[in-house]
């Protein structure tokens, strides 16, 4: 078991989003994601389910083909081998669960 605040794991880099690792499982990844604004995560693809929720902030998410706006207290689920990405509009964090 491990049991982690957010708050210490947010945070940023004016370089790039930052990929903040909470754990590791056999069947699953979380991750809380930190963005300035104006940064992103270009849409990709890889093995395995994703869910993200997002903390604070807005952007969209860019699902390959049409950009979504979303802001915090929102959930998206992406299933696998579905392009997913984000641009964050303003300050922005979201915790990223990935199976598989």
């Amino acid at each position: 078991m491990e049991i982690k605040s957010v708050d210490d794991l947010t945070a940023f880099s004016s370089d790039k989003a930052t990929k903040n690792l909470f754990v590791t499982g056999e069947h699953c990844r979380v991750t809380l994601w930190c963005l300035e604004s104006g940064q992103s995560i270009e849409p990709h693809i890889h093995a395995g389910d994703h869910f993200w929720s997002i903390q604070e902030g807005e952007g969209y998410y860019l699902d390959g083909e049409k950009e979504h706006k979303v802001n915090a207290g929102q959930m998206i689920f992406a299933p696998e081998g579905e392009p997913h990405g984000m641009r964050a509009v303003t300050k922005m964090t979201f915790i990223s669960v990935s199976a598989g």
